[in-house]
């Protein structure tokens, strides 16, 4: 403590002539007497009172000491100090990251608190904060206002997504200003080589040391039976302790139950057998442990989607397209073809449409083209959300099948269409085109296969805040993202890439005419809780050695409360007389 002003301490007369002002102020009372012969009498008995007496009947007196003391206190500048943080500007790299809820209070909620306890300490200099992830996001630059850099931390939240640390931190290091700047890192644990390659520049990392216990589903899967649906879960134990568990799978209003136990450090499948032909399960797991968020996942039991049979009858541009995409290309003749297969098949048989196989037509081999010009006209539909069709050049279409949906056209003339039951047909050659030519060719071609092998139902796995690239096409433009039936945010088709939403779980994606299910699940890194610890690297000179608080505002709040006091009180002081 101390004071700035001391040059102030004269005014304390002040307070000291208002005391002397009541020692010796006259107080005069009316008063009404039958006769002067008793005036002495009671100018003696109004004169007899002490001083002191007097003071204690004088309210207002006080309330206005105490303000001219604390006016005479805050003139002198009081103040307390404390040391200041190591170097001039701070960047606080966050990890955000699943694991940083483990532990009560959690490992994110004592790094909130010790962030502020810093900013507090930084004693007004520049404040970054960054978020770690796959995109590090700066959420505050170079802030020296205590009271916007605490309701920055307030506003963190866990994002689930890798921490993708070392991208973190050279993205940190770009905004480094000097060799002055120290990097605060607040995570569960870092390790030290991630550093040691790091010269010139200060780090203090911020990890926790406490051994938690932990057991989480490390993947679940649905398979097809002969008699049903057949569920595997994977269980870790990462404790040091037999954790005794309890699996539940649900779907619907179905739901199955199995009671397990883990010793320490084990790994155990948990089968469920004939389960009912339900596709969308979720498995959670009943364990008293320090991290929830690896206890729950859930899965679809969707069909494989990385193989597909192409007749060698085509055009070989068109295997060439899917290899591209990384698929395993299977080439068969006409005849080998079985309308049966479970996998995708893509040629120009049109028998092989009445099959229960996928089929992707390209071509017809039982009509014969005609000539055709002009643009193609194509409708909105999640084949054409990255394949657009506008500047293909087609020379010759086949007849349209009857019954089909018409999604693209060339002066009215059925181009592609849809079958009832989701098979694609393509009126053209490839040789009659020169699609092969452009980008939307192998996007067509993807989206064709996501069509085929997946299920209209299902939008796909993602884990959190994933952009992808995504099939879907409405009248509207726009899909809304709800779990649990909140609403979670919108999409609009064409403002970019689609972002999964942070929080792993089952969502709806609900657009104009059509609904789809989706999965977000956790990554596998952020299901393993590590034990870390706080150190420094490099060393940073600050260019003040304390930080000073004053008082003055505090005294100033306290004196505006006095007068109002004092304001009340003489106003009563009126009012009775």
């Amino acid at each position: 403590m101390g004071a700035s002003n001391w040059g102030m301490i004269w005014t304390a007369i002040m307070p000291l002539a208002v005391i002397l002002y009541y020692f010796f102020r006259k107080k005069y009372k009316d008063q009404r007497v039958s006769s002067t012969l008793f005036w002495q009498e009671r100018m003696k008995e109004l004169q007899a009172s002490p001083y002191l007496k007097k003071l204690q009947h004088h309210l207002l007196f006080y309330l206005q000491l105490a303000a001219l003391l604390f006016c005479v206190l805050g003139l002198l500048g009081p103040f307390s100090e404390s040391e200041t943080l190591a170097g001039n500007d701070f960047i606080f790299v966050v990890d955000t990251s699943a694991t940083m809820l483990a532990g009560s209070p959690s490992h994110f909620e004592g790094h909130r608190q010790k962030m502020k306890d810093l900013a507090a300490q930084a004693g007004g200099k520049p404040v970054t904060i960054i978020t770690t992830g796959n995109s590090p996001e700066v959420l505050l630059r170079n802030e020296q206002d205590l009271e916007l850099i605490e309701g920055a931390i307030d506003e963190l939240a866990v994002s689930y997504e890798r921490a993708e640390m070392e991208q973190t931190i050279l993205f940190a290091d770009t905004l480094s200003v000097s060799d002055s700047t120290v990097i605060h890192i607040f995570t569960d644990a870092l390790d030290r080589a991630v550093l040691a390659s790091k010269t010139g520049q200060s780090y203090q990392v911020h990890g926790f040391t406490e051994t938690l216990r932990n057991v989480s589903i490390q993947q679940f899967g649905l398979s097809e039976t002969e008699d049903g649906v057949r569920g595997i879960v994977q269980l870790v134990n990462n404790s040091e302790e037999t954790m005794p568990a309890t699996v539940r799978l649900s779907a619907g209003g179905t739901e199955k139950m199995v009671e397990v136990e883990l010793a320490a450090s084990e790994e155990l499948l948990v089968p469920f057998e004939d389960l009912p032909n339900d596709k969308l399960w979720q498995a959670t797991l009943e364990v008293q442990d320090d991290y929830a968020a690896d206890n729950t996942m859930a899965s679809y039991l969707a069909p494989p989607a990385n193989s597909i049979l192409v007749d060698s009858a085509l055009h070989e541009l068109v295997a060439s397209g899917f290899r591209s995409l990384e698929l395993d290309v299977l080439l068969a003749e006409a005849g080998q073809l079985q309308p049966d297969s479970k996998l995708p098949l893509v040629t120009n048989q049109s028998g092989l449409l009445d099959g229960a196989a996928p089929v992707l037509l390209i071509g017809r081999n039982d009509e014969t083209p005609f000539d055709v010009s002009g643009q193609i006209d194509s409708q909105a539909h999640p084949l054409f959300t990255y394949a657009a069709l506008e500047e293909i050049y087609v020379s010759q279409l086949y007849p349209p099948f009857e019954g089909y949906e018409t999604i693209a056209s060339i002066d009215g003339h059925p181009f592609i269409q849809i079958s009832p039951k989701g098979d694609i047909a393509v009126l053209t050659d490839i040789q009659l085109t020169d699609w092969p030519l452009f980008p939307s060719f192998p996007l067509f071609l993807w989206s064709a296969m996501d069509s085929l092998s997946g299920d209209a139902a299902f939008l796909g796995f993602f884990q959190p805040n994933e952009h992808r690239s995504v099939s879907l096409a409405s009248k509207s433009g726009e899909w809304e993202i709800f779990k649990d039936g909140s609403y979670s945010h919108s999409y609009i088709e064409g403002s970019g890439p689609f972002i999964a939403p942070s929080d792993p779980g089952i969502y709806e994606v609900i657009g104009e005419d059509e609904t789809m299910s989706m999965i977000v699940r956790l990554p596998g890194e952020e299901k393993v809780l590590s034990v870390g610890s706080s150190y420094a690297i490099g060393q940073a000179e600050a260019s003040q050695d304390t930080v000073r608080f004053s008082f003055v505002p505090i005294i100033i709040a306290l004196i505006l409360l006095l007068v109002a006091v004092e304001w009340e009180v003489y106003r009563r002081g009126i009012a009775t007389r």
